[in-house]
């Protein structure tokens, strides 16, 4: 019996060799592959296509930018023919005055009734101009030089030198810019200064 206890306590005390954990949970990581330096025709071929891409987008660029500028040319001309159908539709109602003067001298022969109907009618197309931002020049006193032109010159007894005598076309101004100058015949005293001169030499002698 002494002998079975003796061997039992020798089954007990018999311990395993210890495992060593650190060791244990290190575990190998995998071999890094080395970066492959790139060949002279796979450089070559890498900025080939980095130029392409480049070249694309400056491409779109520049026919987004050239589209941009036909549109805006083509909003511009839109407008002008939109401005300038305004401007005719203005005038439209004075174009039909001037017909219904013309249509009632076949009713009447009244002269005077014509001609004041036709009186009504400028009035009324100096109204639309006025409107539209044109004015009449001043055609009188002094004529100006960037508002009148001198056609004719008459010897006038009392009229200064210059002065505006007759209008032969009305001038207009748009905004204030001349843009039709005004056709005036003007007094011109060089024949009276002549006569002054000779008489004063006439004195002299």
């Amino acid at each position: 019996m002494q002998e079975e206890k003796k061997e039992g306590q020798k089954g007990e005390t018999k311990q395993e060799p210890a495992v060593n954990k650190e060791a244990a949970e290190i575990v190998p990581e995998p071999a890094q592959e080395e970066k492959r330096e790139l060949t002279t025709g796979e450089i070559i071929m890498e900025k080939d296509a980095k130029i392409a891409e480049l070249t694309d987008k400056y491409l779109r660029a520049l026919a987004e930018q050239e589209n941009y500028r036909k549109r805006v040319a083509k909003d511009k001309e839109d407008f002008v023919k939109y401005s300038h159908s305004d401007a005719v539709n203005v005038f439209l109602p004075v174009l039909d005055n001037l017909d219904r003067a013309i249509a009632s001298t076949d009713k009447n022969k009244d002269f005077n009734k014509f001609k004041n109907g036709i009186d009504m009618v400028i009035k009324q197309f100096e109204g639309v101009l006025k409107e539209q931002g044109v004015k009449e020049i001043p055609a009188h006193g002094i004529f100006d030089p960037h508002q009148h032109h001198v056609v004719h010159k008459e010897h006038v007894e009392g009229k200064k030198e210059g002065e505006i005598l007759e209008v032969y076309q009305k001038g207009f101004m748009f905004d204030g810019k001349v843009i039709r100058t005004a056709m005036v015949k003007v007094a011109h005293n060089e024949p009276q200064k002549k006569e002054e001169h000779e008489h004063k030499n006439h004195d002299h002698n």
